[in-house]
């Protein structure tokens, strides 16, 4: 099922944000409210994944808690953020869709709990510069092999979720024709799958690095390529639709 687009731009751009699409999923289906669901539990095993506190220490470790939970809190998110833009974009509710969109949906649900535990485990790092070890060790984390090992797995499932997401747009870009979407949508399009599949490799050589025990200590350090990598991503496609607009001003 396609939904039918909305031809009012002006209330895209005042509205939405996202201002060069025009928005094509306005109301929310079946889909959406069932993945809704699914990321309000994923950030409820998120936030409640720790035990509750049953004296003063506990309590100060719980509030302290807070920190990573935030992180993970803002990763899940991101991902929600990405699934909602995705939906209002493209309107598209078929066969494909419902099975990527039910892949990511159980991605989403098992590393909520991975998520909690690996900032967790990163927070105590930093914990431990200030001669605070009780944290690292009650998490069970006692060597770089583990960390390393523990680095991989968030790698690894960071890296499917933005496979699900590459191959749900290049879903959309497909149907295309189908659903309306202009020469600058298309680009746009293109250019979300070229950032998915960049955090892809970028992922994935994390996930080998953390594997070889020399650069395991190095291998988190790869995902800050992201920025500078997607920025370049994104400038070079503006730069063509820049082009693409200077050359449809000429002709109209």
């Amino acid at each position: 099922m396609i939904r039918q687009a909305v031809t009012d731009g002006l209330e895209a751009r005042e509205i939405d944000h996202d201002p060069h699409f025009q928005w094509r999923g306005r109301n929310v289906t079946r889909i959406e409210n069932l993945s809704d669901i699914v990321f309000a539990l994923a950030l409820g095993m998120l936030v409640s994944a720790s035990s509750p506190p049953i004296d003063f220490t506990d309590l100060k470790f719980h509030l302290l808690g807070i920190i990573p939970v935030t992180a993970g809190f803002a990763i899940l998110l991101l991902v929600w953020n990405m699934h909602f833009v995705y939906f209002r974009r493209y309107g598209l509710g078929d066969r494909t869709t419902i099975f990527l969109n039910a892949i990511l949906l159980l991605l989403i649900l098992f590393i909520a709990y991975p998520l909690r535990f690996i900032f967790d485990a990163l927070f105590s790092y930093i914990l431990i510069a200030f001669g605070h070890t009780a944290r690292i060790e009650a998490l069970g984390i006692f060597d770089t092999m583990m960390a390393g090992e523990l680095m991989r797995y968030y790698a690894i499932g960071y890296a499917l979720i933005f496979a699900v997401y590459a191959l749900m747009y290049r879903h959309a870009l497909k149907r295309a024709d189908e659903i309306g979407l202009s020469t600058k949508e298309r680009m746009l399009t293109a250019l979300s799958v070229q950032v998915f599949i960049m955090q892809i490799i970028i992922a994935s050589a994390v996930a080998i690095l953390a594997a070889m025990p020399p650069l395991w200590v190095w291998a988190s350090f790869l995902f800050f390529f992201n920025w500078p990598a997607g920025y370049g991503l994104r400038w070079l496609y503006h730069r063509k639709l820049r082009k693409l607009e200077q050359a449809e001003g000429a002709t109209g």
